[in-house]
């Protein structure tokens, strides 16, 4: 690397960790409890298992790592989603240098500065997370095995692919997309006729093999999430589709606009632009671009015109290629002056982005924002112990209530939730000789709480508690949760307790 490209090497760093500081912070500093995703991840992490009733287990396993290593903080969680995103930052640098210059590389970098889930959203850690990271990994090792048809290439490529459908079932839509850009060329199709492709399928198997036994031990459970999920309510198909192709189709609009905002000589730029002009700088980068970046896209836009519930933070992980994609169309050479002027308008931008967040979290009042999540656990064990003598062995009930009762307690009990069928088989050892606090939000849900756990219905109500706990944003509305608390006893004693008695 010459001096100029260390120079410009030194502004990817600076990004990176202006980046990692300023999003692992805000959130530790200024939110008072974890987003609901964030806490159901963790959920099924404590206890470690194979697999959970909605997705493979990667994003519950690396929550747990790190709640472990940093003492269940938030912190850890905010931290982990932004170790996910500099580690792909990594890697669509490392993709962008096989085929740009570095200006161009660190360019595909920083232009995903304009993708709001990135700036906004990166902090909810989800399964979605992982294949931030995953996702430019599993790109740059299938490019690298048909460039250089080493074998390290290819086996990297299976154990990374098979990571990220160990995230997500979503990550097989990656390998669509792969799969298409090997096919479809001359140079690269000739390599179904080698070895590699085949080591990187048996390795992918050899890592998915635990989980693929587990799906079987347990009658392929998330798979039927799946399917009520894309069966649930028709939307219209028309609108469903236009929606779905507008949220996938913007993220391309801002960053183009700054691109050519940030020419040398835009105004002309634009006048003497022609059709003929818009050529790839780098043909195959084009085609990789394209089968990456639409093979997804053509997927969800597919399903969104039969009227199934798409949402879209399932395209996420697709826009981790759009800055590399524009600059596979762009021109070749990137002066100094122009790549600096981008450089400091996308960090004024991301700047801008943190300070509005920061307002917004001082001014409006929401409940998974504010919520007095610490005195609530407290509440519940100090009612569950007035009533038992006992720490709360289990949470059980609403699924983000019984999160945070596990999470902000320093016990950490375990918790489940009456929306997650596996949950009662999990803890189910627990329930019969132990029993739970119960926690929802609304009456009516005690009735999903006792069908959840096959108790009697009114049985569970002599035992509930109304609480109410307030919270606000500094400068914002008071506002008010009411939650009951409820205690579960022991099933196998009250199964004991209605047994007739013996006649003498």
């Amino acid at each position: 690397m010459n001096d100029h490209d260390k120079r410009l090497f030194r502004y990817l760093i600076i990004f990176m960790a202006v980046w990692l500081i300023l999003l692992t912070a805000i959130p530790s500093i200024f939110y008072t409890v974890l987003p609901l995703d964030t806490i159901e991840t963790i959920m099924w992490s404590h206890p470690f298992s194979m697999g959970n009733a909605k997705h493979p287990p990667l994003a519950a396993w690396l929550a747990g790592i790190f709640t472990i290593v940093f003492a269940h903080t938030d912190f850890a969680m905010y931290l982990l989603s932004q170790v996910m995103l500099i580690i792909g930052f990594i890697y669509v640098y490392r993709l962008g240098k096989e085929f740009f210059s570095t200006e161009k590389a660190v360019f595909s970098v920083i232009l995903l500065t304009t993708i709001l889930f990135y700036t906004f959203d990166s902090a909810k850690f989800n399964v979605n997370l992982p294949h931030m990271a995953l996702w430019p990994m599993m790109t740059f090792y299938c490019y690298r095995g048909v460039k250089n048809n080493r074998m390290t290439d290819w086996v990297l490529f299976g154990v990374v692919s098979a990571l990220s459908v160990l995230s997500k079932f979503f990550g097989f839509a990656l390998l669509l997309g792969l799969f298409l850009f090997i096919v479809t060329g001359r140079d690269t199709r000739k390599y179904f006729l080698r070895p590699g492709p085949y080591v990187a399928f048996a390795v992918f198997l050899l890592v998915l093999a635990p989980y693929i036994v587990w799906l079987f031990q347990n009658d392929f459970l998330p798979f039927k999430y799946v399917t009520d999920r894309v069966s649930e309510e028709r939307l219209n198909p028309v609108l469903n589709l236009l929606t779905m192709l507008g949220e996938n189709l913007y993220p391309f609009a801002l960053p183009l606009f700054l691109l050519w905002l940030t020419m040398d000589r835009p105004i002309r730029s634009l006048l003497g632009f022609r059709m003929r002009d818009l050529r790839p700088s780098d043909p195959v980068a084009a085609r990789l671009a394209v089968c990456v970046q639409f093979a997804p896209i053509a997927l969800l836009t597919l399903m969104a015109g039969t009227g199934m519930m798409i949402d879209s933070m399932w395209a996420y992980p697709v826009y981790f290629i759009t800055g590399f994609f524009l600059m596979a169309f762009w021109k070749d050479t990137i002066s100094l002056r122009e790549f600096r002027k981008l450089f400091f308008i996308l960090m004024a931008l991301f700047l801008f982005i943190q300070a509005f967040d920061i307002v917004y979290w001082f001014t409006r009042s929401r409940n998974h924002g504010h919520f007095t999540a610490r005195i609530f656990a407290e509440t519940a064990q100090e009612y569950y112990r007035e009533q038992t003598g006992r720490d709360i062995p289990l949470a059980f009930g609403d699924m983000w209530y019984a999160g945070c009762i596990m999470h902000y307690l320093p016990e950490h009990p375990y918790a489940g939730s009456y929306e997650d069928p596996h949950d009662e088989f999990r803890f189910r050892s627990i329930l019969d000789e132990e029993g739970a606090i119960g926690v929802y939000e609304a009456e009516e849900d005690v009735s999903l709480l006792a069908e959840a756990l096959g108790l009697n219905e009114d049985e569970l109500r002599k035992n509930e508690k109304l609480f109410s706990f307030p919270y606000r944003a500094p400068f914002g509305k008071k506002k008010t949760r009411n939650l009951f608390l409820v205690i579960i006893p022991p099933r196998n004693a009250t199964a004991q307790a209605i047994q007739p008695q013996a006649q003498d």
